[in-house]
């Protein structure tokens, strides 16, 4: 799935034709470590700044679909959990750092966006392809690909629906 998506980044930011793209999908399909300039970050934004083949393409940015607003529990009585109840809920890795909160302190932080993202506001396709790649060399088969699909959907942008009915239509086709 890593390497699906990587390539299908590259294909719709028009770097497959570059031979340092090329080279960089070769490696990841035959399973070996990334060529340069992919072996060294800086390298690799560097060359994407200097090579004058890449194309100019940009994207909207991958709006997720609507969710309905929260709601609370309808049942009388009923009250959302507790953090010291959510915190002993947790299982696996994140387990570790899961803890309640002291007593009195604010329990836990978070950032929102209120709105959709500025629809106006494009992005360089190729500037988001190019971490599908480096993401899909990941040692970890399972982090690979999510941080592969990640910035596939990303450089896909307003189209990703697209791009992830397909990704669905492999995995159906693997498991199977």
């Amino acid at each position: 799935m890593a390497v699906f998506a990587a390539r299908r980044a590259c294909e719709a930011a028009g770097l497959t034709a570059l031979d340092w793209v090329a080279g960089a999908l070769t490696a990841l399909a035959e399973g070996r470590p990334l060529p340069p300039p992919f072996d060294d970050d800086a390298r690799m934004w560097q060359t994407l700044a200097t090579d004058p083949r890449v194309p100019d393409r940009t994207v909207g940015r991958a709006v997720p679909p609507e969710r309905p607003p929260f709601r609370p529990p309808a049942t009388p009585g009923a009250s959302l959990p507790q953090p010291q109840e959510v915190a002993g809920a947790v299982v696996g890795p994140a387990a570790a750092v899961a803890k309640s909160p002291a007593s009195g302190s604010a329990p836990y932080a978070g950032a929102f966006t209120i709105g959709r993202p500025d629809s106006s506001l494009r992005m360089s396709r190729p500037h988001m392809a190019l971490p599908a790649v480096t993401g899909a060399a990941e040692a970890d088969p399972l982090r690979a690909a999510l941080d592969a699909v990640f910035a596939a959907v990303v450089t896909y942008g307003e189209n990703h629906p697209a791009l992830l009915a397909e990704v669905w239509s492999v995995c159906e086709g693997r498991h199977a």
